[in-house]
């Protein structure tokens, strides 16, 4: 495992504890800061943030072998997303000069999606939140490859891995309920079931959820019309989302890859996302401000 910090001063004194609703297990696994001190390795499963990958990309591609795939779990619009020409779209990139490409390859990439909603509690803890997880796996060009058979069955002994067909309908289900939980949690510092019990709040949840929904039928994707399920399961969550945790534990936001490009998308295809536009000028300016004040 590569990790820094107290994290990584935490795995390699004690181990990785992971805590679920099912029980705790703990695990012992070797842990440096350095990909270099690794070697090749068959799989690499990659869980970086989007925004972190460009700057970590020479020191992943230490790990690969002539073979070797690389499982991308990030949220957002990935990079790979655009894996073939007439996906791309002109003035949105996913890939700034090409660097993931360069350094690992598309040819190596498969996309992971996962629902499982879990908090770093402490250095070296993860805790699960919720009894349910699923971890989506797919090739970026789409299809059931024998690396994605393969994958699946080194997988699913330990992991509730799901093989798809089409990641990205994967992709913008879980995007379309990041963007609006993202939004309102780290615009009013709240959790969502303490936000959904205001109904302007819960209208406006919903209605960047028809936004989204908007947006991704403009590239392809069919989405479910399930806005109130989603509002309802939304409302039952005392899980703080992946961004309000990351802005109460000043950390670097994920805008660029769950939000800046969505909306850019959304304009290339002349879909009107008002809300959306609102809440996410907010945002950036509040993060303006914390930069200047801090």
């Amino acid at each position: 495992m590569i990790a820094r910090g107290a994290h990584l001063a935490a795995i390699r004194e004690r181990g990785l504890e992971y805590v679920a609703a099912t029980g705790t297990f703990h695990v012992e696994v070797a842990a440096s800061a350095e990909a270099a001190d690794f070697g090749v390795q068959d799989v690499v499963i990659c869980t970086l943030k989007a925004h972190a990958l460009t700057a970590s990309a020479p020191a992943l591609a230490r790990l690969l072998g002539k073979d070797t795939p690389v499982i991308f779990a990030q949220n957002g619009v990935p990079w790979w997303y655009f894996s073939s020409q007439n996906l791309a779209v002109p003035g949105v990139t996913l890939d700034p000069e090409a660097v993931m490409d360069r350094h690992i390859g598309l040819s190596r990439a498969v996309g992971c999606i996962i629902h499982c909603p879990s908090q770093l509690i402490a250095p070296g803890v993860v805790k699960q939140e919720g009894a349910s997880a699923r971890y989506y796996l797919g090739e970026p060009g789409g299809g059931r490859s024998e690396r994605l058979r393969q994958l699946t069955d080194l997988l699913s002994p330990a992991l509730p891995v799901i093989p798809v067909g089409d990641l990205r309908h994967e992709v913008w289900r879980k995007l379309r309920i990041n963007i609006a939980s993202s939004l309102l949690t780290t615009l009013t510092l709240s959790l969502p079931a303490d936000i959904m019990k205001d109904q302007a709040l819960r209208q406006l949840f919903q209605q960047i959820l028809s936004e989204t929904t908007g947006i991704a039928a403009a590239y392809g994707v069919r989405l479910p019309l399930d806005e109130e399920e989603v509002t309802q399961n939304f409302s039952r969550s005392l899980h703080a989302p992946s961004m309000l945790q990351d802005l109460l534990a000043d950390r670097p936001l994920e805008v660029d890859a769950q939000l800046l490009v969505v909306q850019q998308l959304a304009r290339a295809a002349s879909v009107v996302t008002p809300a959306l536009d609102s809440m996410l000028a907010l945002l950036l300016q509040r993060l303006k401000a914390t930069a200047r004040s801090g």
